[in-house]
């Protein structure tokens, strides 16, 4: 008998990587293809150099920040939502700004040459994705440290044992008390009882 090869053939390619998601085609498509409208253009940048990614898109002048960022797919990480942490801040053309609560200005110049608005470049902050590991199950050190807690645990048993033994022995004296307390007064309701009857 032959080995017949269990798993991949040479040259196989599975037919979900042949074909492409709506994310990949859209991205091929310009801001107008997509449908967005606007005369402004923008550009997210995010990262710095040659790793730097990039989203262009069109907005229109007075249209909040955040919408646009959203329209074009770009993720910014936002804290309070208000404009008062700083965790969404972002350079554009030389300004920070904050794009959960400003706007694409209304007042930008046009190009003398060709009469359109020169592009907005944002910069926004990388994103990392914090990935925390909880590490060995076991590791030397939480190995001493649980042997010194245990080691203080019974060092506590040993030393307040006395004053463990002298409660529990006030609290069977107080029980004793307490089930005489209830004898007596048994004793006189009976004899009282008897005495009346």
């Amino acid at each position: 008998m032959s080995a017949v090869p269990i798993g991949k053939k040479e040259g196989y390619v599975p037919k979900w990587k042949k074909k492409s998601t709506l994310a990949d085609e859209a991205a091929k498509m310009s801001s107008q293809e997509k449908g967005l409208s606007g005369a402004v253009p923008i550009t997210f940048q995010q990262g710095k150099g040659d790793d730097a990614k990039l989203v262009e898109t069109s907005a229109m002048p007075g249209q909040p920040l955040k919408l646009v960022a959203s329209q074009a797919g770009q993720f910014i990480n936002y804290g309070c939502g208000k404009g008062e942490c700083g965790t969404c801040e972002s350079l554009c053309n030389g300004k920070y700004l904050r794009p959960c609560v400003d706007t694409v200005p209304s007042d930008l110049p046009l190009d003398p040459a060709t009469g359109q608005y020169e592009p907005m470049v944002i910069q926004v902050k990388a994103t990392k994705a914090k990935v925390v590991s909880s590490g060995k199950f076991f590791s030397f050190k939480s190995f001493i440290l649980g042997f010194w807690n245990n080691l203080l645990g019974m060092f506590g048993f040993v030393r307040d044992r006395r004053k463990a033994r002298k409660n529990w022995q006030e609290r069977v004296e107080n029980e004793d008390a307490v089930k005489r307390l209830a004898a007596e007064k048994k004793m006189k309701r009976l004899a009282s009882m008897g005495a009346s009857a």
